[in-house]
């Protein structure tokens, strides 16, 4: 081979070795990009994520899970048992034992140990996967649902003391029914009996006297009845609607109250009648505890939801979470889908709010 062309294939050589690791160059550059890519968005989830080794030691793990058990940084919990590094002490064995028998995709939840010491609880899966040098490893994944426990156990609870609230309201209407218009009622009945066997035996004026005072008592009969139906739900808040009835509740309250704004238009029944025992109860409160000189409600609707607001310049220091009144309108205001909330520091005033979806 001649000497030019020798120097002219060692050039195309170096050439190609040059050109080959550019393009080296950029796939590493690339890949590069793509892992940080990918760790931008494992660490950017709320998810949990961790990868563990065939047995069950921690590989690594995102910054969500990080931040839940407070192991900052691979080199706090890398290579520990999982089990021991995350996981409540009680609850341990049986996350080991799941992760190592249970089929992938199977869900679970387990209580987790939180950095501030308390449980979390989280649903996770695990799936068998390979890593990039063929090894077995378990994929861990789970997403903390402590927040959604606890608002179905409050849900739970909520719906329980409605029922219970219910039940004990059905069982008043029956007491007030048999102690009251049912023994007035028998007794008018024995009074007929008797009024028609005094003009059988032509006792006409005792007769007449007897019809008289059965009238009186078909009165008082009626009225007791129209007490009771006012009790499950106000005639006023029927046949004239809002406005009507929350002047009639500020004429009745002890306190003077002034109604600033209630809309015109009717609601939903349901609303129009949380709304009213809403104000009812607090204006009830306010007569009871907060030796307040006057009181206002104000009711408007804004972007979907109706807002009821109670204010009053009392001695402040209600509670929502003390006494059956406030959490029992809770309750009411939460089936509907709306939330109620209570400003009263000590030496007051107090502001009680209700939002309610219409």
């Amino acid at each position: 081979m001649t000497p030019v062309r020798s120097r002219a294939r060692k050039k195309d050589t170096a050439v190609e070795r040059e050109r080959l690791q550019r393009q080296l160059s950029s796939r590493v550059d690339e890949l590069e990009r793509e892992r940080e890519f990918i760790r931008t968005v494992v660490n950017s989830t709320p998810a949990l994520f961790c990868v563990l080794d065939k047995d069950l030691r921690v590989v690594r793990y995102n910054d969500a899970l990080e931040n839940l058990s407070g192991l900052a940084g691979d080199e706090t919990a890398r290579g520990r048992l999982f089990h021991e590094a995350f996981i409540a002490p009680g609850e341990a064995a049986d996350v080991k034992r799941r992760l190592l028998n249970e089929d992938d995709g199977a869900e679970h939840e387990s209580a987790f140990r939180r950095v501030d010491g308390s449980d979390a609880i989280v649903a996770w899966i695990k799936r068998q996967v390979t890593d990039s040098e063929g090894r077995p490893c378990i994929f861990f994944s789970g997403i903390d649902v402590t927040t959604r426990r606890q608002e179905q156990e409050q849900l739970r609870a909520s719906r329980a003391r409605i029922v219970q609230a219910a039940d004990a309201a059905r069982y008043r209407i029956e007491r007030d029914l048999h102690d009251g218009a049912q023994q007035r009622l028998v007794s008018l009945s024995l009074a007929l009996r008797s009024a028609r066997n005094a003009l059988k035996k032509g006792r006409t004026t005792a007769a007449a006297r007897q019809l008289s005072a059965i009238d009186g008592e078909l009165e008082q009969a009626l009225e007791e009845l129209r007490d009771l139906a006012r009790g499950i739900h106000p005639a006023i808040l029927t046949d004239r609607g809002l406005p009507d009835a929350l002047e009639t509740l500020a004429v009745r309250s002890p306190v003077p109250v002034e109604i600033e704004q209630v809309p015109k238009e009717r609601l939903r029944p349901q609303v129009e009648s949380t709304v009213y025992y809403v104000v009812a109860e607090a204006l009830t409160n306010v007569a009871k505890y907060a030796r307040a000189r006057v009181a206002s409600v104000r009711v408007t609707r804004e972007s979907g939801y109706v807002l009821a607001e109670i204010e009053d310049d009392g001695v402040g220091g209600a509670d929502a979470a003390n006494g059956s009144g406030l959490r029992g309108l809770a309750d009411r205001v939460e089936a509907l889908d709306g939330e109620l909330s209570i400003d009263s520091p000590k030496g007051g005033p107090t502001f009680l709010r209700a939002r309610i979806p219409v």
